[in-house]
């Protein structure tokens, strides 16, 4: 609802404030870089990509699960209406997670290399991807099919 703002550093600092009231909600020392963060469903869960795994933490701070199914995340997206985490890697592999039941639903390889930037329309939940070499890719979840654009 923007109340809440979410920040991760790269030194392995993550902190959730208050945007209306201006206070600090949790401040985290995490000791390891932090690549990406969101939300997910509301301010009382977030998640964050650190350097091997991708973590899930509750709005005080405490860690609630490891998904170490997500291998060296780069970039995380979450779909607030299909309930689904997903996350592109150092190898270019796009993984949705169902974080209502805790399960790997699907995982697609990209096969173009690191991706740089990661992007959801949330009108019909595609997600876009960006890499290194000029290329955004999306992928559609519900019926396997995947598409290339070059930039030039």
């Amino acid at each position: 609802n923007g109340r809440h703002l979410l920040m991760g550093g790269a030194r392995g600092h993550l902190s959730l404030l208050d945007a209306l009231r201006t206070t600090l909600v949790t401040e985290l020392h995490l000791g390891e870089p932090l690549r990406d963060v969101c939300f997910l469903h509301n301010e009382t869960m977030l998640a964050a990509a650190q350097r091997k795994y991708v973590y899930i933490y509750d709005s005080s701070g405490v860690e609630i699960h490891c998904i170490r199914q997500h291998i060296e995340p780069h970039r995380l997206q979450f779909l607030p209406h299909h309930f689904l985490l997903a996350s592109v890697g150092n190898a270019g592999y796009l993984k949705y997670h169902d974080v209502s039941v805790g399960n790997l639903v699907a995982e697609h390889r990209t096969k173009l290399g690191v991706c740089d930037c990661m992007t959801q329309n949330p009108q019909n939940a595609v997600v876009h991807l960006g890499h290194a070499n000029g290329v955004v890719s999306r992928v559609r979840g519900d019926d396997e099919h995947q598409d290339a654009f070059c930039l030039t």
